[in-house]
């Protein structure tokens, strides 16, 4: 997964200030994306792992602002599935960029996220696109619970690499079978900031969730199928 990830990644499209970014997250800078040679790509974007529970490798993609990156909101996005990779949100809904390009080029996404927000695309669970395990005989077997848990780890590992984003309000953002993995997950961040003081784990600066379509019983997930 590292070797195809390095072709999608690799030089800059724009300076980072070097000083507000830590050595582990300028090592995760995009700097050449193919097919984006002739677009004015304004804002730094970061792609790479976060490495969860010693074994899980979990991949990311950061797109900042194009409005005020140090004060607007972080939203952490996921696809649905379950096992959908949040690069199809990335390239195909919300994402600065399209791939319906015959010549194989990529087109600026007008209505993408990233102008009032700084957004990230993640790919959960374990084992999802580009996130591995060096461990998939017992990784790759989760459920919602864990997921919630592993995603919760991979924010805080995220503002680790991004702490200037750690002030930042916080939301989380999915669609389809998002509507288990974002109330799970609220849950999870809810609890863990509860238990901050016992744990020593840092508060998240949570304001809220949002899901579109979501499915959340089985009736919703399924309605083509019951008529």
């Amino acid at each position: 997964p590292q070797n195809m990830l390095a072709v999608l990644v690799t030089v800059a499209f724009i300076g980072a200030a070097f000083a507000d970014y830590t050595p582990e997250a300028l090592k995760d800078q995009v700097l050449n994306l193919p097919g984006a040679e002739k677009l004015d790509v304004n804002f730094n974007q970061f792609s790479g792992y976060l490495n969860i529970n010693g074994t899980k490798n979990n991949h990311y993609w950061l797109v900042e602002s194009t409005n005020n990156p140090a004060t607007d909101p972080v939203a952490f996005w996921t696809n649905g599935g379950p096992g959908c990779s949040g690069l199809l949100g990335f390239l195909t809904e919300q994402g600065p960029f399209r791939t319906d390009n015959k010549d194989l080029t990529l087109s600026a996404n007008p209505y993408s996220w990233n102008t009032v927000a700084n957004m990230v695309f993640i790919e959960a669970p374990c084992g999802v696109g580009f996130s591995y395990s060096d461990n998939p005989d017992v990784d790759y077997h989760t459920d919602d619970a864990q997921t919630a848990k592993d995603n919760y780890a991979m924010i805080q590992a995220f503002m680790d690499r991004f702490p200037q984003f750690r002030s930042n309000d916080l939301y989380i953002t999915s669609e389809s079978y998002g509507g288990h993995y974002m109330p799970t997950l609220a849950k999870q961040i809810v609890d863990e900031n509860t238990a901050a003081a016992t744990t020593g784990n840092q508060k998240l600066n949570f304001k809220g969730f949002a899901v579109g379509n979501p499915a959340t019983t089985f009736y919703s997930a399924i309605p083509a199928g019951l008529d």
